[in-house]
């Protein structure tokens, strides 16, 4: 399976990312989201609720972050678990760009499904992910036009050596639920 879009999202690039990190944030936007839970900061344990393509279940599971660039981009890897439906695993890259006094927001999703989530065909996993990313994107885009604007955060400080101090960041792994919740979605 492959989902390949991009939004404009009204509010600046850092904004956005914060929001898309926040797990208070992410678990009330994601369809079916009953728990967002961070492990480490790169590691990141989801349970949700759903209904896809006549399946019900609940899921579990895990979302790592990689090639963390905040505010700009970072891979995600996901597996997750139902016992009803099957297993779900892949990737997704999200890179966040400056666009027109807003930010825009693309991302690109490869996984498989095996079990019986994987019997319903890809076609049908498609059009189920679609729609979890879309009910997404519109509770994101409610609750971040809702925010007031902010400026953008002062630059990172630069160590000695020349090296940016590192930075705890949620916006990978609120992606990365958002993106696996859109994955999960392809079971509803």
């Amino acid at each position: 399976m492959h989902i390949k879009d991009a939004h404009w999202i009204p509010k600046p690039q850092h904004q956005v990312w914060d929001a898309l990190t926040d797990p208070t944030v992410l678990q009330k936007c994601i369809p079916g989201c009953a728990r967002m839970e961070q492990r480490s900061p790169t590691e990141y344990w989801v349970t949700l609720h759903s209904k896809a393509c006549g399946i019900e279940a609940e899921y579990e599971g895990e979302l790592l972050l990689s090639d963390i660039q905040a505010p700009d981009s970072c891979t995600l890897a996901f597996e997750g678990k139902g016992r009803a439906a099957g297993l779900v695993i892949g990737t997704a890259q999200v890179n966040l760009t400056t666009k027109d006094d807003g930010t825009r927001l693309a991302y690109t999703v490869a996984g498989m499904a095996g079990g019986k989530l994987a019997q319903v065909g890809e076609p049908m996993l498609v059009k189920a992910g679609n729609k979890v990313v879309d009910t997404f994107m519109t509770a994101f885009m409610d609750h971040i036009t809702r925010v007031p604007t902010t400026a953008p955060p002062a630059p990172p400080m630069v160590a000695e050596d020349g090296m940016r101090n590192p930075m705890l960041t949620w916006a990978i792994p609120a992606f990365v639920v958002v993106l696996l919740v859109g994955y999960h979605t392809l079971f509803r």
